[in-house]
């Protein structure tokens, strides 16, 4: 490569690889409008809550109280004696039902929140066949609504949807700046479910029952990218997707350690959904044209750019990155985003190289490479395979 080709790639394309990386769909679902949740009402649904390892983790009892018999703790068959006895007592105080089912308990551990491994989607998988509801709305177990999901269910109901992406909003937003870049991280995420709504969040999304048990025989039951890959499969399967504009609080890592043990494995989950299941992307070319040929192919371009030390280029980037991130983010705008780009750059130069080195640990300690296959009968079939979506934001 001559001095002055790399010049140019520096100063033309990797600035452009830069802003496209949170541009692109940003920019696409700017003025983009999901239909309202509206105010009807469905109450023939069942509340899907997985917890395991630690009934510690089961932190929205007073918020799921209400739903009564219409919540299902799904747990597995090999927890403690200790967990035992306080979900059955939390399930029969609060009138919930559990359901036990085997699970493979390898690769997570009761000492901290699940990052890796495949029980979360097991006990789920398991479930459904036993729901005799209509609609299903799975939830962590530390996630709460601030609107009451017979809203949500009303919504997917009244609009003949099959599965619904939600959006998710930090609560903590105000607890430091960490929190901040995240707050701005997660809106410009749920934004782009108004365009892809096969962009599901793990942490809360509802489905038709008949629905998710079809998709969930089919998943891969790897946990990182488990709620997006809930989402392809859906699409590629022919089920009607879309995006209810459902707020729901979450708390978001106020900690480095925190941050830095989930973003990691996020990584890993982006290299599980853009590299190894490649083939996916055909189905969805802009997505995976970002993850793929943007954020991971065009690494070594932006590492050029700082390593030939054009600063010119990378300050003049820094300066177009604040204003569209203005631009995207004005009715919540904060001194955070004076710092976003610098958040964008250590995420896209330093976690994207450890995905791959994340999603080898997950799946060799799930004993699961988590490849996304979709059935020989919707691959033959006609569905909404062939829209040209967009292509951020998996992360939420």
């Amino acid at each position: 490569m001559t001095a002055t080709t790399s010049w140019a790639l520096s100063l033309l394309l990797i600035p452009l690889a830069w802003l496209l990386i949170d541009a692109t769909g940003g920019l696409r679902a700017r003025h983009a409008a999901a239909p309202a949740v509206g105010t009807d009402e469905f109450h023939d649904f069942a509340v899907l809550v997985p917890i395991y390892g630690n009934i510690k983790y089961l932190e929205n009892i007073d918020y799921l109280s209400r739903y009564g018999r219409r919540v299902i703790l799904c747990t597995t068959t090999g927890e403690t004696p200790e967990f035992d006895v306080a979900i059955t007592e939390i399930a029969c105080r609060q009138g919930f039902r559990v359901f036990r089912t085997p699970a493979d308990k390898a690769s997570t551990t009761a000492n901290r929140r699940a990052t890796g491994g495949t029980i979360r989607d097991t006990v789920i998988r398991a479930v459904l066949p036993t729901v005799d509801a209509a609609y299903v709305v799975c939830i962590d177990a530390d996630t709460t609504t601030s609107q009451p999901l017979e809203l949500l269910v009303g919504a997917l109901h009244r609009r003949g949807l099959d599965v619904a992406s939600i959006r998710l909003v930090p609560s903590n937003r105000d607890d430091s700046l960490l929190t901040r870049f995240q707050a701005h991280e997660y809106r410009l995420s749920m934004k782009l479910r108004v365009v892809a709504p096969w962009l599901v969040s793990g942490a809360c999304h509802a489905a038709r029952t008949t629905a998710l048990r079809d998709v969930m025989n089919n998943h891969s039951l790897f946990f990182q990218g488990n709620d997006v890959e809930t989402g392809i499969l859906a699409d590629a399967m022919g089920f009607q997707i879309g995006h209810v504009p459902f707020e729901v609080p979450t708390k978001v890592p106020n900690t480095l350690k925190d941050w830095w043990r989930q973003h990691v494995a996020w990584a890993g989950g982006e290299f599980r959904l853009f590299v190894v299941n490649a083939g996916v992307g055909l189905r969805h070319p802009f997505f995976w044209c970002y993850g793929l040929i943007i954020t991971l192919a065009m690494l070594p371009l932006r590492l050029l750019a700082l390593g030939q030390g054009h600063f010119g280029t990378v300050g003049a980037l820094v300066a177009l990155y604040i204003g569209l991130g203005f631009y995207l983010h004005w009715s919540h705008r904060d001194y955070a985003l004076l710092l976003m780009p610098l958040y964008a750059a250590f995420i896209s130069v330093v976690l994207v190289p450890l995905g791959a080195v994340s999603y080898i640990q997950m799946a060799r300690r799930g004993r699961n490479a988590g490849i996304i296959r979709v059935p020989r009968r919707a691959r033959n079939g006609t569905s909404l395979l062939d829209r040209a979506d967009v292509q951020v934001g998996v992360r939420a």
